[in-house]
């Protein structure tokens, strides 16, 4: 932790007034980012790690208190037998025969004491397996409730230094937000001046801006298409519009996926004002300034949106 507390320190320096001229490029941040991660990534890891640690003590205390549980029902079961056998024997019965004790014959005398004996001794052994157990149990226990009560000091520790990595994490990435460049063409009174397409890619330049930063803050799987012919109509042909695949397309996102497609249409609208952009489609919905309005189904995963992100500028 000790390392993302010094990272973020440096990072989060570049306001004062020693460092005011040399602000950080965006490759700083994104080098300072990457070691947070990978940071991150352990903390998170033990994290995990700790949680599975926990479970295993709690159900080792709940083993040893089942143990314990069928070592004294044996235990109660032996003693219940050696009471009622030293009642018979002090009344003068055989535990297993039809008669009298002192009306018994020597043989079946024999037969009966021998019993006593056999039933004494094996109520011994039970007390003995149950004081083995007992003493397993509590051995057990008191190992399961140490490592427990420790786990919990260190799943603590670590949701803190979790939270902490997400909270510097968060700053960065606002860091590196800040130094998006702005395009131009922008009017004083916030509207946009057209732009027309150029370049081998036959976009605008506000496009080309926003798709080249999408490609520098996002790992995008099957990378962005921008220019399409007027066939397709929309946007596309105009040079002002990208989508930028999550998938390989044409396939459901996984889960992962999908939140990839989350924080990067979250990324644009955060920077529409300062970006130009006109509208974003995602996960068949459209956001265009003031919020997200369902579309309607136009009947496949990439034309729902659903396995891209569409950008569209001013």
């Amino acid at each position: 932790m000790a390392a993302l507390v010094t990272t973020a320190t440096v990072v989060l320096m570049v306001g004062s007034s020693a460092d005011a001229e040399r602000k950080p490029t965006p490759e700083q941040l994104k080098r300072e980012l990457a070691e947070l991660q990978k940071d991150y990534d352990a903390i998170v890891g033990d994290y995990n790690a700790n949680r599975v640690a926990l479970e295993d003590a709690r159900a080792a205390e709940e083993q040893a208190g089942e143990r314990l549980a069928t070592a004294e029902q044996t235990y109660e079961d032996a003693r219940r037998q050696v009471t009622l056998l030293a009642t018979l024997s002090y009344q003068g019965a055989p535990s297993n025969a039809g008669i009298a004790f002192g009306d018994a014959e020597p043989h079946e005398r024999i037969h009966t004491t021998a019993l006593l004996h056999q039933r004494a001794a094996e109520n011994n052994a039970a007390i003995i397996r149950l004081e083995k157990l007992r003493d397993q149990r509590l051995r057990a226990e008191e190992s399961a409730t140490d490592k427990r009560q420790d786990l919990q000091k260190r799943d603590k520790t670590l949701r803190t230094q979790r939270d902490e990595a997400d909270d510097t994490i968060d700053k960065i990435k606002k860091k590196i937000d800040q130094l998006v460049l702005t395009p131009s063409g922008r009017r004083p009174n916030g509207t946009w001046v057209p732009q027309l397409p150029d370049g081998p890619d036959y976009i605008t330049p506000r496009t080309r801006l926003i798709r080249d930063q999408v490609k520098e803050r996002f790992s995008l799987p099957d990378g962005v298409g921008c220019y399409r012919s007027l066939q397709d109509g929309g946007e596309h042909p105009l040079g002002r519009a990208c989508d930028f695949m999550i998938t390989s397309g044409g396939t459901w996102p996984t889960p992962a996926e999908a939140a990839l497609g989350d924080r990067l249409a979250a990324w644009a609208i955060e920077n529409s004002r300062r970006l130009g952009v006109k509208y974003v489609i995602y996960r068949q919905r459209i956001w265009q300034g003031s919020g997200w309005r369902s579309m309607s189904n136009r009947g496949g995963v990439t034309a729902n949106h659903q396995d891209h992100v569409h950008i569209s500028m001013y």
